[in-house]
């Protein structure tokens, strides 16, 4: 909980030194984009946790969730955002799997 609060104060003091705008302005702005970005980083942060206590080591752990998370989240941003799916990307993605699986054999 430290950790998390140390984030929080040092993302308000961020937010002071480096907006022009007033807290409520920002409010105002607020769409539900933020709070379920807020939400997706608690669940990825809870995973985190659970992988350290199941024993994963800190060093693949985090490349190990980035990898997954994008290549879970590429159909979304298909769909969703209709964004294009390229032969760079299929490779990309391709050199992905194949990565997790020789870190995590």
């Amino acid at each position: 909980m430290v950790t998390y609060a140390v984030a929080l104060i040092g993302s308000v003091i961020l937010f002071f030194l480096s907006h022009h705008h007033t807290i409520i302005t920002n409010v105002k702005q607020l769409n539900i984009a933020s709070v379920t970005m807020g939400l997706a980083i608690i669940f990825i942060e809870f995973g985190y946790i659970l992988c350290y206590k199941a024993g994963w080591s800190a060093g693949t752990t985090a490349v190990t969730v980035n990898m997954t998370m994008t290549i879970i989240l590429i159909p979304i941003v298909i769909l969703v955002f209709h964004q294009g799916f390229t032969v760079r990307n299929a490779i990309g993605v391709l050199l992905a799997i194949v990565s997790l699986v020789l870190m995590n054999s």
